[in-house]
């Protein structure tokens, strides 16, 4: 499965989480946490790639402290980066 995160569409770290959540089949209790992300992440094995889009708006938006964070937990999740920019 492949993920795409569009960094245009992310004013604040609320809408990265509501991505997450229409782009993944995740719980109704899911925490919007970075560690929560990485719980669900190691539990689906289907999940193979996530790509960004404009990942340099992404940064600016959300803060660059919270992407590093954010690359590090699927890094860390064994989930393939990919980040392209327009």
């Amino acid at each position: 499965m492949i993920i795409t995160i569009d960094g245009l569409a992310m004013k604040k770290k609320e809408d990265f989480y509501q991505n997450i959540k229409e782009e993944l089949d995740v719980p109704e209790y899911f925490g919007n946490n970075l560690d929560a992300l990485y719980d669900f992440l190691t539990e689906q094995p289907d999940i193979l790639q996530v790509k960004f889009l404009h990942y340099n708006m992404m940064q600016s938006q959300l803060g660059r402290s919270f992407c590093q964070q954010l690359l590090k937990v699927l890094q860390d999740a064994d989930i393939l980066t990919i980040i392209e920019e327009y």
